[in-house]
């Protein structure tokens, strides 16, 4: 068990990937990839475009700054309910927490909203401007219970057509997260993974997906194991290229020998452990699956993030912040001898390769 580490020391680690005998380091079967990055490759952040060597920080790859969740203001309509308040309606605010998380070292932070979950693109390019941290917008669809009722009648092409016109007039630099409410894609939910597949392929663009939480011992009605692989089979038969896709919330499977994740990785996607500190599974169990998952040689393809979506961890209301990632989660993979190299290679190079693609005309 290595020392215990400041915040500060904790940031100066990760800028510079020093100091590698203040913990102890795991021995892994692959040592991380040199970053190299395709030609012309930029990262497409709601206010420029940047050069993915720019980005010399972590990037949180799966956060939520505007969103309305689990009720959006359709939903409400539909049944007749009041609008439910929001931690991101107050826009004050959410400056304020970023440029805090941005203070916690925190170089770029993905949005994974779109329309459906109530996201505000104007509000969102506030807080980038004037909090100074880059923000990445997402577009897509979340899942069957939040889709508008013209899905039903929208070919896979035609909602394709949409995404990729979305993404050019709105400067969008990912598609996520796009998800399933259940262990079973309904057949919406395999035409949207087929569209943006088909998007993805048009533009460039990387995607990460909302997994159903499966195989957890703590949900009421546990769901087969493999929904992450068959959400992988449906993006890749419509053509998505693995190198930009991740598959998210791996992280909630009972699965402490990480069988699920090797299988994803040997296929060259991304494994997303995107809700690090939140519960469905305790973070002492994540570390566990993380370090199953590096000793089996596939650090090049960890992402982490922490899918903030709840006023609760806000550092105005006591909690870690926008950051927790890195200041929470990133410390207890110290702790339990991940070295500081290979922390930093996640945080930092894995997103920025993940984000990183060649736009096409």
């Amino acid at each position: 068990m290595g020392p215990k580490l400041s915040r500060r020391d904790l940031l100066a680690l990760i800028a510079t990937g020093a100091g590698a005998g203040l913990a102890s380091t795991m021995r892994l079967t692959a040592q991380p990839a040199r970053v190299v990055f395709e030609r012309g490759a930029i990262v497409r952040t709601l206010l420029k475009d940047v050069s993915p060597d720019a980005i010399s920080g972590p990037t949180l790859f799966h956060e939520h700054l505007s969103i309305r969740y689990p009720l959006t203001k359709a939903m409400a309509a539909a049944q007749g309910r009041d609008v439910p308040p929001s931690y991101s309606d107050d826009v004050d605010l959410m400056v304020e927490e970023t440029t805090a998380a941005g203070r916690d070292g925190v170089a770029c932070i993905v949005d994974g909203g779109h329309p459906d979950m109530d996201r505000d693109l104007d509000a969102l390019k506030r807080i980038a401007t004037e909090s100074g941290v880059p923000i990445v917008a997402s577009g897509g669809f979340y899942m069957q219970r939040n889709y508008p009722a013209d899905i039903a009648s929208r070919s896979a092409d035609r909602i394709a057509d949409d995404l990729v016109r979305d993404a050019a007039a709105q400067r969008l630099g990912a598609f996520g997260e796009i998800g399933q409410q259940g262990g079973v894609l309904t057949d919406d939910e395999r035409k949207v993974f087929t569209a943006v597949a088909k998007a993805q392929a048009r533009t460039g663009l990387p995607i990460f997906t909302h997994n159903a939480y499966t195989g957890t011992r703590q949900v009421a009605t546990p769901v087969p194991m493999d929904t992450a692989l068959k959400q992988l089979d449906v993006l890749e038969s419509a053509g998505a290229n693995p190198r930009h896709l991740a598959i998210g919330h791996v992280c909630c499977l009972d699965d402490t020998k990480a069988q699920i994740p090797i299988q994803l990785a040997k296929r060259g996607v991304f494994v997303g452990f995107d809700r690090v500190t939140l519960p469905i599974v305790p973070d002492a169990q994540k570390v566990t699956t993380i370090l199953a998952f590096l000793e089996a040689g596939h650090v090049d393809q960890l992402l982490l993030s922490s899918d903030f979506a709840t006023g609760r961890a806000l550092k105005k209301n006591g909690g870690p912040g926008i950051a927790q990632t890195v200041t929470v989660f990133g410390p207890m993979l110290l702790k339990a001898g991940v070295s500081q190299e290979t922390l930093r290679h996640v945080l930092v190079d894995n997103s920025r390769r993940f984000l990183a693609f060649v736009p096409k005309s």
